[in-house]
């Protein structure tokens, strides 16, 4: 029971009884999930304690709110503490000029381990520079896009593209290289400052982490997050002791609010948890409202900073370097002499519970009756949010609706689409969704005999193949070869719309190569040659960097079965070579995020290390690799 007691003036019974369960003190790592597991029990101890943490006194704002300063703010209700706040160095005969919406912040371990400021607008660019360069930062943290919806959220404040240099008040900015990965983009900054005397400047290279897939008023995913912060940690620490840089980081969303605050709230924590093996979510929650207004901004923020820490302790670190694969693979079979179980299985056992589910109303569109018969499986629908919608128009009785999902790659963002075999009535919507998102491939993990039940979606010979009332598929070569076939087809759009008729538009050709996999017979969970596989993914890659990297659609039968495996090992590969590291069981996760039945048991699991492993030793340093 809840200790009763004298509650606060307008807090409920419930919420007065709550107060005595919140931890003042850091909570010990080795209870950590028994503290989260009685936060979902009550969840009135979450709301509490985030009520809390936001009626910390205020302190004053006055050069904030000036009206001189006033439009160097994003958001008026998220302005700088006087006490705590960045004071740049005046410009000559320019009043306020000391003024940028910025404020320091400790972290758990170190004072003013952070500045955590607003995206700059317009008139605040060259000022966002003057405080990079004042403050001798370590890095930027971004945590915006520059465009969300309809609304700018901050002005791109680096050069336009790699070789560029734009100049701020007396700041000279350009960048020479560029990491995408799918939810964040590591850029190198070099920055030069000239001085007052002709012979004097000054030099720095500086790291920007943009995080690219974090909307406004949502929350990200959890291991991508703590992905990223691992991104960021790892490359302070090598470029920390090259440049000898002490600065803080600077941290930014586009006010320098809600986002940014959730950010440091992770990162402070997990370096408590390095360094002492302590979290304290609600002390540093004080913290950070007392150093700057709307840090983490919501209850849902706050829950996701919870949720964050405690699959970062319930998942640990599951990558390692690439150079320890066979040693690893070794230690994963053997048996734990209590549980009798082996690391496969602690891992796989480990992503079906993290694994989301969804609603029928989450997939409210693959349920509606004018689209129920267009899934071969009513248990498997996509989510509304995470479906590819079809653009072309092929008649009134046709709807928006393809039973696909798009999945993330290592590299980009909704880099596959996965579908089943069409029926025989949805063959015209298969050909409608490569031709709407310009899919450069086509890739089938199948090789169903034709019927009925499987129609063959594709001309096996020369001639051309009319699909529905609007596309027409034309041959264009094909070469076959003995575990992998592949065929170019050129893909014609008549225009049946009688507003697009009137507007003129021609629907241009487009051309995608289907690659077949014959050697994955039905009933078999794993195929006969895994050196097909990974050459079939090799072939895809080589295609792809011919065309404009457009999105691939993978297909099996019933579009769960094989195509996870797909998926996760080319992640895996990417991350392999990019990075020389190796971590199956976060790609696996990522993969079952939009669609729950991938990687549908512990074999296909299993297989995804030895295809890794396959890659390695056979491809990994000869020439023409994936890459």
């Amino acid at each position: 029971m809840l200790n009763s007691g004298l509650l606060s003036v307008g807090m409920t019974p419930e919420e007065g009884n709550a107060m005595a369960a919140i931890a003042d003190k850091p909570v010990d790592v080795s209870n950590f999930v028994k503290h989260c597991e009685q936060r979902r029990k009550y969840p009135v101890l979450l709301r509490v304690e985030f009520q809390t943490a936001c009626k910390v006194e205020g302190h004053s704002t006055r050069h904030g709110s000036k009206p001189e300063n006033r439009p160097k703010n994003q958001n008026q209700k998220i302005i700088p503490y006087d006490y705590n706040r960045v004071v740049l160095d005046l410009q000559p005969g320019i009043p306020d000029s000391d003024y940028v919406n910025g404020s320091y912040v400790d972290s758990i371990l170190k004072p003013n381990a952070y500045v955590v400021t607003q995206g700059p607008n317009e008139r605040t660019v060259s000022d966002f520079w003057r405080l990079v360069w004042q403050s001798n930062a370590s890095c930027i943290v971004m945590l915006t896009k520059t465009f969300d919806f309809i609304k700018v959220m901050c002005v791109q404040y680096w050069p336009a593209s790699k070789g560029k240099v734009e100049v701020y008040d007396g700041i000279t900015v350009s960048y020479n290289h560029e990491e995408q990965l799918a939810n964040f983009v590591i850029r190198n900054f070099k920055i030069t400052k000239e001085g007052p005397v002709s012979c004097w400047k000054e030099e720095r290279a500086l790291l920007q982490f943009h995080y690219t897939e974090w909307h406004s008023h949502t929350c990200p995913y959890s291991n991508n997050i703590v992905e990223f912060r691992r991104r960021v940690r790892a490359a302070l620490l090598t470029t920390t002791s090259i440049t000898h840089s002490t600065g803080p980081m600077i941290v930014h969303c586009n006010d320098g609010g809600g986002r940014s605050g959730v950010f440091m709230a992770i990162d402070a924590n997990m370096e408590l948890v390095e360094e002492d093996g302590l979290i304290d979510i609600f002390g540093y929650m004080k913290k950070l409202r007392q150093a700057r207004r709307g840090l983490v901004e919501t209850l849902e923020q706050f829950k996701f900073i919870y949720d964050t820490l405690e699959e970062s302790i319930t998942c640990g670190w599951s990558w390692f370097p690439v150079s320890e694969l066979t040693t690893r693979l070794k230690q994963k079979s053997i048996k734990h002499p209590v549980t009798k179980l082996n690391e496969y299985q602690k891992e796989y056992a480990q992503i079906c519970k993290l694994t989301p589910r969804f609603t029928i109303g989450d997939c409210a569109g693959g349920h509606r009756s004018d689209n129920r018969h267009k899934n071969r499986d009513v248990l498997i629908i996509p989510p509304d949010n995470f479906r590819p919608y079809l653009t072309s128009f092929q008649g009134n009785s046709f709807t928006d609706y393809i039973n696909a999902v798009f999945i993330d790659g290592y590299t980009r963002p909704r880099e596959y689409i996965v579908t089943e075999w069409p029926l025989p009535h949805t063959l015209g919507d298969l050909w409608s969704l490569v031709y709407d998102y310009d899919c450069s491939a086509v890739v089938v993990l199948t090789s169903p005999p034709p019927s009925s039940s499987y129609p063959a979606f594709w001309p096996d010979g020369r001639r051309s193949v009319k699909y529905g009332p609007v596309f027409t598929v034309d041959h264009v070569s094909h070469n076959h070869y003995p575990n992998i076939k592949s065929w170019i087809f050129r893909i014609n759009k008549k225009i049946v719309s009688l507003t697009e008729l009137m507007a003129g538009v021609k629907a241009m050709p487009k051309t995608c190569q289907l690659f077949q996999l014959m050697c994955w017979p039905e009933g078999h969970k794993v195929p006969t040659s895994t050196n097909a596989l990974v050459e079939l993914m090799n072939m895809v890659e080589r295609w792809r960097q011919r065309t404009d990297y457009g999105p691939v659609v993978v297909i099996s039968s019933d579009g769960t079965s094989r195509v996870g495996v797909y998926f996760a090992a080319n992640a895996c590969i990417e991350q392999v070579i990019q990075h020389g590291e190796v971590d199956v069981f976060q790609a696996v996760k990522n993969v079952r995020r939009h669609r729950p039945q991938l990687v549908e048991n512990l074999t296909e699991f299993k297989y995804c290390y030895d295809l890794v492993l396959h890659y390695v030793l056979h491809y990994l340093h000869r020439d023409g690799s994936k890459k």
